[in-house]
């Protein structure tokens, strides 16, 4: 019988969803290093359309494009991993943690969940990132995941019950192992699947949220995301001037990135999950 990577490893759609994210992650964490500066004015002309020297052309500064790119991409996967990490520690906490011990404990707890579970998460963030002049990346990232949480935590909780539950679990508590111990030691391995799938969906959430907000001129006035590509692009009246060099590169690398991770989180489940393999 094969093993549950071998089933993965002859999936065709997880090869394809994996080698678009391999590439996007390779421009981002590679190409800085390899493509000129991207804050180097007049490094060609004005409005230069794509050519052997520059693969994206330049802007209205003459940058290289293709330079700016990488960089976004670096910047937004950063913020994106940095969000998806911090929301995801708070949803083990919130609905891992504390679920196990049940009672008042699990009760508040999932109270506090529900309520940011109907919160309008983009309103929020609009509104705290307009009340701080200086955002960095890391800030913007934190303020993303303080919101990013409720619906893995609610999740998670569900999850944890029905582990809390088990057979090994009554073992461990028998043992004398601390409630805490078996949550990490005993419960969590068993959800490692899960948990990552939720990293992968919270981080390319965290993406698309960054860019929502820097089109609005919101987002972080350090570093240079692909949301902050896509701002330029509205205050150059890029469209207008036909610069789709400029414009198509961010937007369909974000469309790319975040569409393939969750096209990737359903093959992985559909792949790693016995009842959905076996219907």
């Amino acid at each position: 019988m094969p093993t549950r990577m071998e089933l993965l490893a002859k999936n065709r759609k997880f090869k394809i969803c994996l080698a678009i994210v391999l590439a996007i992650l390779a421009l981002g964490i590679i190409g800085p290093f390899v493509t000129g500066d991207p804050s180097e004015w007049l490094a060609g002309d004005t409005w230069e359309p794509p050519s052997f020297r520059f693969l994206l052309g330049t802007d209205v500064g003459g940058r290289d494009v293709f330079a700016q790119l990488c960089v976004g991409i670096r910047d937004s996967l950063f913020v994106g991993a940095l969000a998806g990490s911090l929301a995801l520690v708070i949803a083990i906490s919130m609905g891992g943690i504390l679920a196990y011990k049940k009672g008042l404990i699990d009760e508040g707890a999932n109270l506090v969940t529900n309520i940011f579970l109907v919160l309008p998460q983009l309103v929020i963030l609009i509104v705290m990132a307009s009340l701080l002049t200086g955002r960095s990346l890391v800030t913007v990232a934190i303020l993303i995941a303080l919101f990013s949480w409720p619906w893995m935590a609610r999740n998670m909780r569900s999850q944890v019950l029905s582990l809390r539950e088990r057979k090994f679990v009554d073992l461990a508590r028998i043992s004398g192992k601390s409630d805490f111990t078996i949550v990490v030691k005993e419960i969590l391995p068993n959800m490692l699947a899960y948990v990552f799938l939720v990293f992968i969906m919270a981080t390319g959430w965290a993406v698309v949220m960054e860019s929502s907000i820097s089109v609005i001129g919101l987002g972080p006035t350090t570093g240079f995301t692909l949301g902050k590509m896509l701002r330029l692009v509205i205050e150059w009246d890029m469209i207008r001037l036909g610069a789709w060099w400029y414009f198509i590169p961010p937007g369909l690398v974000i469309v790319m990135f975040t569409g393939t991770l969750m096209m990737l989180t359903s093959v992985i489940d559909d792949v790693l999950n016995p009842k959905v393999r076996t219907e």
